[in-house]
C-alpha cells in the first residue's frame, strides 16, 4: 500500500543498525580528547551520540539524499575562493544532522569547482581514499574525509583533470598536457574512491573532453543494492544510460544541472518518466538556477513514481531524503513525501525553453465540453488516437485561459545544436492564446488567468518500435511543472501483431480529473538515425557553451552557470 508521511523529526529517526558507533565519532567529539578507557569511552558516546544509521542487505529499503543546490558567484571572486565556498557548503550539507539517517548522498552537476580548481581523481581499481592525500585538489580529499568520518556513500560532480594521453586514447592533446572531463566521483564508507563517470553526451560545455567511448559506471554498496551513474544530458541518450538498465542495474544516480523545456522535458518530468518506464530507481540531484531554468532533483522508484520531487521558482540549497524500497524487496512499503508546490504565478519565474514543435501535426481541442471526444491525428504514418471526456467553462470571451491542441510527431529535432535526435511522440499539450506560436508557451506572473478546461479522463494510444533503438515513456506535466502522480494514471504496452518489424501499442490513461494539465502524452527518443552527443564532437575539445536563453532571462545569474 503506497502511504503519504511527513519527514521525520531528527531526533525521531528510525534506529537501525551501526557496526561501530564508539569508532565512528571519535575524532570529533568532544570525549575523544580526555583519557578515558575505551570501553567507558565508548560507553560515553553511545549514550550522547547520535547513531549512524546504515541499511544492510536484509533491509527492504535503503535511506537516501539527494541535494538541490545553488550558490552565488560574488564579483571578483576567484575561481579558488568560489570553490572553497561551496566545498564548505557541500561539507556542511554531509555533517548535517539531516543527513544522519542517510545511506547515500547525491549532489548535482556543475555546482561545486571549475577547470582552473579541477582535481586529479583516483582510478576506482587503485581503491584509493584520497583523504590527506596532498596530489588531490580539497574537493576530493575532503569530501573523501567527510564520506569516511560520516561512514556514508557520497557522490559528488566536479571538473577532473587528468594527464593526457591516456592509453588508447590517439587523439590530440591540449597544450597544457591535460584532459578536463565532467566527471562524477563516488566515495563508499571509508571514502575510498570506488567508481568514477566521465561525461560523454556533453551540452557544450568549453574546454571539456570526452572519452573515446560512453564508460559504463557502477558500484556495489553494503546493503544490497548496485549504482549506475550518469549526467544530465547522457539521460537523452541510448549510451550509457539504458545500456546500464539492460546490464540489470535498478539503481541509478543522476546528477544534473537540468535546463527544462516544454511541454516534455522539464525536469521532475522527465525524471519521473525515465525512472517509470524503465521501472528503477532514480536518485536526482540538481543546481537550482531557476532565472536560467535550471532546478529539479527527486528521488523516484520505478512505476511507484516519485517519493519525494521539487520544482524551485527560487534558487535553493536543500536535502531531500526518502526512504527507498529496493527492487528485490517487491512489497516493500512505500513512503512517499510531498513537496509544496509553486503556484503557477510562483513557478512563471522559473524560465523555461521551448521545443521545436511548430512542424508537429495537430488538431484543436474544440471548446465545448465533451463526454466522448474520439479523434485521430497522423504525422506521415505515425497515428496517435485520443478518447477524452471533458468540459469545458461557459463565458470564457473576457478572460485569459489554456488552449489544448492534440498533436503527433515523428522526425528530428536539435538540442540546442550540441546533438540531433529524433522524437515520436503523441501529445495534448497547453497554448496560452489561439496562435500556434504560444503553445508551449505559460501565462506571465502577472496574467490572471481561468482553468478552463477540466480533463475527466483521457486516453492515448498509438504504435511505437519494439527494439532497443527507441525508448518510449510516459510524459506529463502540470502548471505548477511537476508531474502527476503515477497513481492518478495508466500505463500499459502490448505487443502488436502483424508487423513486419517489432512494435508495441502503447496506451496511456488519465484516470483522475485534472484542469492544470499542461502536457499529457506519449513520447519517445529514436537514437538509431542520430550520433550521441559524444560521437558527434569526438575529439571533446573546448566546445562552445552557448544556451539560448533571453538575456532577461539571464539577469544577474548568469555569473552563476558554470556548465550545462
Amino acid at each position: 500500500m503506497t502511504t503519504s508521511c511527513h519527514q521525520f523529526p531528527i531526533d525521531q529517526q528510525p534506529k537501525r543498525r551501526s557496526p561501530s558507533p564508539c569508532s565512528l565519532a571519535r575524532c570529533a567529539h568532544p570525549y575523544a580528547a580526555m583519557n578515558k578507557p575505551p570501553v567507558l569511552f565508548c560507553i560515553l558516546l553511545l549514550l550522547v551520540a547520535p547513531s549512524i544509521q546504515i541499511s544492510t542487505p536484509g533491509d527492504p529499503h535503503y535511506w537516501a539524499g539527494v541535494v538541490e543546490f545553488s550558490s552565488d558567484r560574488v564579483d571578483g571572486e576567484t575561481a579558488e575562493t568560489s570553490t572553497a565556498n561551496r566545498l564548505a557548503q557541500y561539507l556542511s550539507i554531509i555533517n548535517s544532522p539531516e543527513a544522519d539517517a542517510t545511506d547515500v548522498l547525491a549532489f548535482p552537476e556543475g555546482t561545486l569547482n571549475r577547470v582552473a580548481t579541477a582535481s586529479f581523481v583516483p582510478h576506482p581499481k587503485d581503491a584509493i581514499a584520497p583523504c590527506n592525500i596532498l596530489e588531490y585538489e580539497p574537493v576530493v580529499r575532503d569530501i573523501s574525509c567527510a564520506a569516511r568520518n560520516r561512514k556514508k556513500y557520497v557522490v559528488i560532480n566536479l571538473t577532473e583533470k587528468a594527464r593526457c594521453p591516456e592509453a588508447g586514447d590517439v587523439r590530440p592533446c591540449s597544450a597544457d598536457g591535460l584532459y578536463h572531463f565532467n566527471t562524477n566521483v563516488a566515495f563508499d564508507r571509508e571514502g575510498v574512491v570506488v567508481s568514477r563517470y566521465r561525461k560523454f553526451n556533453l551540452f557544450g560545455e568549453a574546454g571539456i573532453n570526452t572519452t573515446v567511448y560512453p564508460e559504463m559506471a557502477s558500484f556495489e554498496t553494503d546493503f544490497g543494492v548496485k549504482f549506475g551513474h550518469f549526467i544530465c544530458f547522457d539521460l537523452m541518450f541510448n549510451e550509457p544510460a539504458l545500456e546500464l538498465v539492460r546490464l540489470g542495474i535498478t539503481d541509478f544516480i543522476f546528477p544534473t544541472m537540468w535546463f527544462s523545456e516544454l511541454p516534455f522535458l522539464t525536469a521532475a518530468q522527465i525524471q519521473q518518466g525515465w525512472a517509470f518506464s524503465n521501472n528503477v530507481n532514480l536518485l536526482a540531484a540538481g543546481a537550482s538556477f531557476p532565472g536560467v531554468g535550471s532546478t529539479g532533483s527527486g528521488i523516484y522508484s520505478g512505476r511507484h513514481g516519485e517519493l519525494t520531487t521539487v520544482m524551485n521558482h527560487e534558487p535553493q540549497t536543500k536535502l531531500y531524503v526518502a526512504q527507498v524500497p529496493k527492487m528485490t524487496f517487491p512489497n516493500a512499503a512505500i513512503n512517499k513525501i510531498p513537496q509544496p508546490k509553486g503556484t503557477p504565478a510562483q513557478m512563471a519565474k522559473l524560465y523555461l525553453k521551448r521545443d521545436q514543435i511548430d512542424k508537429y501535426a495537430t488538431k484543436d481541442l474544440p471548446m465545448t465540453s465533451n463526454a466522448l471526444l474520439q479523434e485521430s491525428v497522423c504525422y506521415e504514418s505515425h497515428c496517435c488516437n485520443f478518447t477524452i471526456n471533458y468540459s469545458v467553462k461557459p463565458n470564457l470571451q473576457n478572460t485569459n485561459y489554456y488552449r489544448y491542441k492534440l498533436a503527433a510527431y515523428d522526425a528530428g529535432r536539435t538540442f540546442d545544436g550540441f546533438a540531433d535526435g529524433q522524437i515520436t511522440t503523441c501529445a495534448i499539450f497547453a497554448c496560452s492564446s489561439a496562435n500556434y506560436s504560444d503553445c508551449s508557451r505559460r501565462f506571465a506572473a502577472t496574467e490572471a488567468y481561468d482553468e478552463a478546461v477540466t480533463f475527466n479522463t483521457i486516453t492515448i494510444q498509438a504504435k511505437f518500435a519494439n527494439n532497443d533503438e527507441t525508448f518510449v515513456l510516459p510524459n506529463n506535466v502540470d502548471t505548477s511543472i511537476v508531474p502527476f502522480d503515477v497513481s492518478e494514471t495508466e500505463y500499459t504496452v502490448v505487443p502488436s501483431v502483424g508487423d513486419s518489424t517489432p512494435h508495441n501499442i502503447v496506451t496511456y490513461k488519465l484516470t483522475r480529473a485534472h484542469s492544470d494539465l499542461y502536457t499529457f502524452a506519449i513520447w519517445a527518443r529514436k537514437f538509431e538515425q542520430y550520433a550521441s552527443a559524444g560521437a558527434a564532437n569526438p575529439a571533446g575539445l573546448f566546445s562552445a557553451l552557448v544556451l539560448i536563453v533571453s538575456a532577461a532571462a539571464m539577469g544577474g545569474l548568469a555569473k552563476n552557470l558554470w556548465q550545462c
